[in-house]
């Protein structure tokens, strides 16, 4: 018997590599789709993360600037509230005197400030206020020169102390900034 080769006339793709060819396509873009959303993720979870370091960074630096230009005068602290005369104000700059409360809650740390022109003890008259998102948890504590000519860390001040501390250390989520308050100037005949 004579063989028979078959020769196409037609040279084009069977429904087979078709299938093939599909089927490789597919995992392709699915490994490509998975690895775009890992990427976008990663992208999201990043700038989160810079968000909130910036605003630790900014929470940090206000708090600098206003312990550096502290007036002597009632002073009030506690493991996660401060409040005290302050040169530098948020909203206007340096200065301008303005009372000053920093606040821990259970999320964020809670910021106000009062012109000093308008500030009254006890009498909520704040005009600028604002909430420092992913600064949990705040605690304050407090240098002060004790009878013992010794320099302590406290918790808590006696309220309305007219004392400023020598300095403040300040733990915002986990990092700790210790600020030294500066001490007026003594003028001497």
């Amino acid at each position: 018997m004579p063989s028979t080769t078959r020769i196409r006339s037609n040279p084009g793709f069977t429904l087979l590599e078709v299938l093939v060819g599909l089927s490789i396509m597919a995992v392709i873009v699915a490994v490509a789709f998975t690895g775009l959303s890992i990427g976008i993720d990663s992208w999201r979870r990043g700038t989160r993360k810079i968000e909130e370091l910036d605003q630790r960074f900014a929470v940090e630096r206000l708090l600098q600037r206003q312990i550096g230009t502290a007036i002597p005068g009632p002073f009030q602290g506690s493991n996660n509230q401060l409040s005290f005369m302050s040169g530098y104000s948020k909203a206007n700059g340096a200065g301008h005197p303005v009372w000053v409360k920093y606040a821990g809650d259970e999320k964020d740390l809670l910021y106000s400030e009062t012109s000093a022109a308008e500030y009254v003890a006890n009498l909520p008259t704040a005009e600028v206020t604002q909430r420092f998102q992913g600064t949990y948890p705040v605690a304050f504590r407090y240098l002060y020169m004790m009878p013992n000519k010794q320099a302590e860390w406290v918790n808590q001040t006696n309220l309305s102390t007219q004392d400023l501390p020598l300095a403040i250390r300040v733990e915002i989520a986990g990092d700790t900034l210790t600020v030294p308050v500066p001490r007026p100037k003594v003028s001497t005949p």
